[in-house]
């Protein structure tokens, strides 16, 4: 089943971004980029243009990918509408705290803060929730995350990241996660994530061992260089690799991701 919601949000993102990249973006990120002379100028609208302008393709896609990771598992929760208002509110949320401490005219554009509500939702609500192409619970990611910006806050690093808005994202997710959950049920979750994000490293690897493990099964058996044309899937792993035709995208993609496992 689709998920509306974040489909739309990812659609709105991707089209006014490259919309503003394509145009004046300076004119564009200065009058619809949230700041806090914007909003006291009477410019309300700011609150919401800026949710769906970005700084750059890496900006941009780096939000796509958190968005979908976690708003599609939340929007299939609680509802479309609830979704939007964690969202929006978040972001909303998020923009208001970075006017008590950054400068006036300080430009803050990007999903961000809306994005970070729906993580603080999520990590809390479906905590242990794991996706097939990355086998970490959307809990301890989203906890990654909360620590990212907290830690950011603090230290204003890495540089021209709206930090504090982040901070007041997840206070609305988070908050939401607390009332859905219960005081106590919400506060075991995060201790508990809090105690398995120390042995991230040892499930990555097993993960990645695992893989190993079922590409060594399936080179030995000469079903990859069968069906793909992986020439350094041979019996001897990556050495005598020798040119044979491929398709492009098993030489650009699948080729180098499956070389970094093995």
């Amino acid at each position: 089943m689709v998920k509306i919601a974040t489909l739309s949000l990812s659609i709105l993102c991707v089209v006014i971004s490259i919309y503003s990249w394509l145009s004046n973006t300076e004119f564009i990120f200065s009058n619809y980029g949230y700041s806090t002379e914007n909003l006291l100028s009477g410019n309300f609208l700011v609150l919401l243009s800026s949710i769906f302008l970005h700084a750059n393709l890496e900006h941009l896609v780096s939000n796509l990918i958190v968005l979908l990771l976690f708003g599609i598992t939340l929007e299939e929760e609680i509802g479309s509408k609830k979704f939007l208002l964690l969202f929006f509110g978040g972001a909303f949320f998020g923009d208001i705290l970075s006017s008590l401490i950054y400068p006036a005219n300080q430009i803050s554009v990007g999903a961000s803060a809306g994005i970070f509500s729906i993580i603080g939702a999520t990590m809390l609500i479906k905590p242990i929730r794991i996706e097939i192409f990355l086998p970490i619970p959307l809990g301890i990611i989203g906890l990654g995350y909360l620590i990212y910006a907290i830690v950011g806050a603090i230290t204003g690093y890495p540089q021209h990241v709206a930090h504090v808005a982040h901070i007041g994202g997840s206070l609305i997710g988070l908050s939401y996660g607390f009332y859905k959950k219960g005081f106590r049920n919400a506060l075991r979750i995060i201790i508990a994530l809090f105690l398995l994000l120390l042995f991230v490293p040892v499930i990555w690897n097993l993960w990645v061992l695992i893989m190993k493990s079922i590409l060594g099964i399936l080179a030995s058996a000469g079903i990859l260089r069968a069906a793909f044309g992986l020439s350094f899937l041979d019996a001897t792993f990556l050495k005598g690799c020798r040119e044979v035709e491929k398709p492009a995208w098993v030489s650009f993609w699948l080729e180098p991701f499956l070389k970094r496992l093995i």
